[in-house]
């Protein structure tokens, strides 16, 4: 993988700073069934890697861009799932006749977006049928091993949508629920925010991330219906980056009560598997998987 790829492969986050616009589009597949995807921006201007995860059935997306041009794909979100790829392509973008007259429209191909101030909207993200050329470049921005092949490991691994998340409630509660942990207090505004915020996390919870210091990032969780806040020890310390991958080290969704914790272990990439109990109110541990890491991939003191 090259530096460039590298760097893209940690870089998940918008630029401080930068002026951003909405990208809005559609999410299709062949079979008209949507699984929860994980949907990356490559910007070609200025070599950065931006990311939004998408919820199974979901069939539109908003991503908000810095100013530039970018390559738009997405691959099946679930932990183990095949290394598959979907495209903004020629053939993507005259799919449902916004440019019939193009000239790439039989192209499989990666097509730029050009994101301006005012963003794009009607954007098709819907070609699952990419050149291997296509797929090898996409592996490379994500770190991922030319093919990206899934072991046996990798494919037995805890999926999302084998925890699925209760119905929100239907009420909400009015404010924080008093308790006797003195981050409570410290934290009552982000918190307080995220009480009113929609669900991001096991159906009822919000998933609040907080700083601890310098390169160091922790979170708790905010119950919308009974405005009770955990704060569970596996998220107390949360690792900065994630080596050779592009996911970050922490993912979940609204519809499953799953959350993984990846980051590095000495010569090791360790994924963490939790599940959300609601009866207890704790994360519980049900899988943990490790896979070495190449050389490449650790930084040198």
């Amino acid at each position: 993988m090259t530096s460039r790829a590298a760097t893209a492969a940690l870089c998940l986050a918008l630029a401080a700073g930068a002026a951003a616009a909405p990208v809005t589009g559609r999410l299709a597949t062949p079979t008209d069934v949507v699984p929860a995807l994980t949907l990356y921006a490559w910007s070609v201007t200025a070599a950065q890697l931006y990311s939004v995860t998408t919820e199974a059935g979901q069939a539109t997306f908003a991503l908000d861009l810095p100013h530039g041009r970018y390559w738009l794909f997405a691959t099946p979100a679930d932990p183990g799932a095949p290394p598959v790829y979907g495209a903004y392509t020629g053939a993507a973008a005259c799919g449902r006749g916004a440019e019939p007259r193009a000239p790439d429209c039989q192209s499989h191909a990666l097509r730029l977006l050009v994101v301006g101030a005012h963003g794009l909207s009607g954007v098709e993200l819907s070609d699952w049928h990419l050149d291997d050329d296509v797929t090898r470049d996409l592996d490379r921005i994500l770190g991922r091993p030319e093919g990206g092949s899934s072991d046996e490991v990798q494919l037995a691994a805890p999926k999302f949508s084998e925890y699925p998340a209760p119905a929100a409630p239907g009420t909400r509660a009015a404010t924080l629920a008093a308790g006797g942990d003195a981050r409570l207090e410290r934290d009552r505004e982000p918190l307080a925010a995220a009480l009113a915020s929609p669900p991001n996390f096991a159906g009822r919870l919000v998933l609040v991330r907080l700083g601890c210091g310098s390169g160091c990032e922790q979170a708790a969780l905010v119950d919308v219906g009974s405005g009770r806040v955990a704060y569970p020890p596996a998220l107390a310390e949360l690792p900065a980056s994630t080596p050779c991958s592009s996911r970050g080290p922490l993912l979940f969704r609204r519809d499953s009560r799953l959350l993984t914790v990846t980051g590095r272990d000495k010569s090791e990439l360790v994924t963490r598997y939790y599940v959300w109990d609601p009866d207890s109110g704790l994360l519980r541990l049900v899988a943990s998987l490790a896979s070495a890491l190449e050389e490449r991939c650790v930084p040198r003191g």
